[in-house]
């Protein structure tokens, strides 16, 4: 089935430009920055979150935030994700402070390492609470660096996914797929660098440009609900007569599309085009019968378009792949909740839609800290003591090896209730 979205005229662009922040969290994240900014020529909104002082005094981005001056005294984290993570929760404000007022957050970091690792989640987390839609970009460890810094990765993304609404990840091992077997370090890191700076302006045209066929965000949050942490990306390009051939053909070979098998289960899938004033019905027609092929029959595709007066002759194509089978395993959500914060929600949940307000916190009035529970969320003690007892209100608690058995089982042992 396809979803033509909105109404199928041209429209201003869903997100401006001014409020789309490209976040960079540790050495890889800022590294990351730098090609951006390049490209860019400076136009983008950057900002640096590190551990390391030194590092964050060389980086491009106008907005600097050294976090744990206590936890780490600007040393960085030294690949220990507790300690990066101790850091981001002690400047969890200044965070948030520097996501404010944004509608869309691209989060990019390393994962595996201390910084990154530790304090992206969080990051993810204030950016969410800041009333921002944030979508995760993140880059996986060899699998030679060793069972700490993989651990380091798989939690960090478990955590991670449960403040973004999607997280597209790029395993390092695929550099190999990007060039020839006989490139450099030096190449093999740029192919990877420029495959996942595609990613960032994909998505920024996808959510920037005045569309024909739009795509909103809370069409993005509704794709992407209850997916797994990892969203999966396909780009291509093409001009000249067989510009559509090219874009596909391009699109279902890029590694962030895992070969495009993903796209053989069922799930969501958007397709987005941007051409210029010369693309045609029939182009579009054409994109969607080479992919259907590759699509599950039971899948939903979204169709977004969108027009650039620079893109005349050429016609880009993205794909974004959620699968909703996916179950992530359970970490605990200690990531703090300031005042007024949403609390922490199941992975892959994303939170609530970009159009509406956050749901507030459970009061805690009467009430002692509150519980986790399954996926990270946070479940509240209520206040059973203010509550009515009817006959019963002079009768002691029945207690039992240290346990109200008058509070509700489910309560008690801290279960989530779906």
């Amino acid at each position: 089935m396809i979803n033509y979205g909105s109404v199928a005229q041209m429209s201003k662009p869903i997100v401006p430009v001014s409020s789309c922040r490209i976040v960079g969290v540790g050495g890889a994240g800022l590294s990351f920055l730098e090609r951006l900014d390049r490209e860019s020529g400076g136009i983008m909104d950057l900002v640096a979150v590190h551990t390391s002082a030194q590092a964050l005094q060389h980086s491009c981005a106008v907005v600097k935030v050294p976090i744990g001056r206590e936890a780490t005294k600007g040393l960085g984290a030294g690949g220990d994700a507790g300690l990066g993570r101790a850091a981001g929760q002690e400047s969890a404000e200044q965070i948030r402070a520097a996501c404010e007022g944004a509608e869309l957050v691209i989060l990019c970091a390393g994962l595996g390492g201390g910084t990154g690792s530790g304090a992206a989640p969080l990051v993810a987390q204030q950016a969410k609470a800041a009333g921002a839609m944030v979508i995760g970009l993140v880059t996986l460890p060899f699998a030679g660096e060793g069972g700490k810094r993989k651990s380091q990765a798989e939690e960090a993304l478990v955590r991670l996914a449960r403040h973004c609404v999607t997280v597209l990840c790029f395993e390092n091992d695929r550099m190999s797929e990007l060039g020839p077997t006989e490139a450099t370090m030096r190449q093999a890191f740029t192919a990877a660098s420029a495959t996942l700076s595609r990613a960032v302006h994909s998505v920024l045209r996808m959510v920037g440009l005045p569309a024909i066929m739009p795509v909103g965000l809370d069409e993005l949050w509704q794709m992407f609900r209850g997916a797994e942490a990892r969203c999966h990306f396909g780009y291509g390009s093409g001009t000249g007569p067989d510009r559509v051939i090219e874009a596909v053909e391009q699109a279902l070979q890029d590694p962030l599309l895992d070969g495009a098998t993903i796209l053989s289960e069922p799930g969501d899938v958007l397709v987005h085009l941007t051409g210029g004033a010369d693309l045609r019905l029939a182009e579009v027609q054409s994109v969607l019968l080479r992919l259907s092929r590759h699509v599950a029959p039971s899948s939903q595709i979204l169709l977004g378009v969108s027009e650039d007066p620079n893109n005349a002759g050429m016609l880009e194509l993205v794909i974004l792949a959620a699968t909703k089978s996916g179950v992530m395993p359970d970490v605990e959500d200690d990531e703090p909740t300031l005042d007024g914060a949403e609390p922490g929600v199941a992975a892959g949940d994303g939170g609530s839609p970009p159009d509406k307000e956050p749901t507030k916190p459970a009061s805690k009035r009467g009430s002692k800290a509150a519980g986790k529970g399954e996926g990270g969320a946070t479940q509240v003690e209520l206040p059973f003591e203010q509550a009515m007892r009817g006959r019963f209100k002079d009768l002691d608690p029945t207690m039992v090896e240290g346990q109200d058995l008058d509070v509700p089982t489910y309560i008690r042992l801290r279960l989530r209730l779906k």
